[in-house]
């Protein structure tokens, strides 16, 4: 599934819980600062939509424009994406 600023790659793993991975690059930014601020906000989406998304295993790979979005475009970008997992 893509959005602008985010892609997930997902599988089932047949457990009662969910795994995340995330990819946060170089690439992406150049700081670590901001790489560690994008992997916050998602990491804080997901333990929100955690209990919704049981059974899946879970990366989420951070496009290039992700580094200049605003932490409330971003956190609503993740969370349309959890709800799309979620119908999935």
């Amino acid at each position: 599934m893509n959005q602008r600023y985010l892609s997930i790659r997902f599988k089932e793993n047949f457990k009662p819980h969910s795994r995340l991975g995330l990819v946060v690059g170089k690439r992406v930014a150049k700081h670590a600062v901001i790489r560690n601020r994008i992997k916050r906000i998602i990491r804080e989406s997901f333990r929100f939509h955690q209990a919704k998304l049981h059974g899946f295993d879970i990366i989420v790979i951070a496009h290039q424009s992700c580094d200049t979005v605003s932490k409330i475009k971003l956190r609503q970008g993740i969370d349309q994406l959890w709800e799309k997992l979620v119908s999935y």
